[in-house]
């Protein structure tokens, strides 16, 4: 501003990108609610050692790369088994590298349910001894983190067994999971705390509008818009 030196970007018209579908009706890359517990059911059956890894994913919305991270044990566990509680504040992208923050570098604190403490239980209680003595709540075979492909070949057959219309990646997880707070009613606020979304406008990024929740707003809408035009009931 003091040397009047402008912008040099100032004529560079951004990219197009109307012609551009990150997700579309055809792959939405998320779980009608209604398909996640056959989805789930038939992941445990074919694949029961990712089961709990995936189901932390679709119930609190938690990206892969902040799950395979997570110590269930040693000086500095991640999960607090007496007070129930996942303290969310690494990341891991690639090999044995690990980032001491999250995505959005804000920690994330949640208290499990019951239920949930139970499969991550039966989880455990499955390792090997040489998965057993990693710290990790989800180590590969080796005891290391596990690859940052492990869930796409097993999503892939899964949804191939129960005949899912459209692809679904792991990045589904994270989209699954808002669309089910917002079926479960589940105040805003309190979905973006749980998967560690910054902004609402990135959890909106993440939910689909399903069918139901639209013909169901629209009704309402249409219930307003018609009432003074409707026709008087019989007496």
């Amino acid at each position: 501003d003091e040397f009047d030196i402008r912008d040099p970007l100032d004529r560079v018209r951004p990219f197009d990108t109307r012609g551009h579908r990150t997700y579309s009706d055809e792959e939405p890359n998320s779980l009608a609610p209604a398909d996640v517990p056959r989805f789930l059911a038939k992941l445990r059956e074919l694949h029961p050692d990712l089961y709990a890894f995936a189901l932390l994913g679709f119930v609190t919305g938690l990206r892969p790369s902040s799950l395979r991270p997570l110590r269930r044990k040693g000086p500095s566990a991640d999960v607090k088994w007496s007070e129930s509680l996942l303290l969310v504040r690494r990341s891991q992208t690639r090999r044995s590298e690990v980032m001491e923050a999250t995505k959005t570098a804000r920690d994330q604190r949640i208290v499990m349910p019951a239920e949930l403490i139970e499969v991550l239980e039966w989880h455990i209680a499955r390792l090997t001894p040489k998965e057993l003595a990693s710290d990790l709540l989800f180590p590969n075979t080796a005891g290391g983190f596990l690859s940052v492909k492990a869930l796409s070949e097993p999503f892939a057959e899964v949804a191939k067994a129960i005949d899912l219309p459209y692809r679904l990646t792991p990045r589904g997880m994270r989209r699954t999971f808002n669309d089910l707070a917002r079926g479960a009613g589940v105040a805003d606020v309190v979905t973006r705390a749980i998967s560690g979304h910054a902004t609402e406008t990135m959890q909106r990024h993440y939910s689909t509008a399903r069918d139901h929740e639209v013909t169901a707003g629209l009704t309402s809408v249409l219930a307003l818009a018609t009432t003074a035009t409707r026709s008087p009931a019989p007496t």
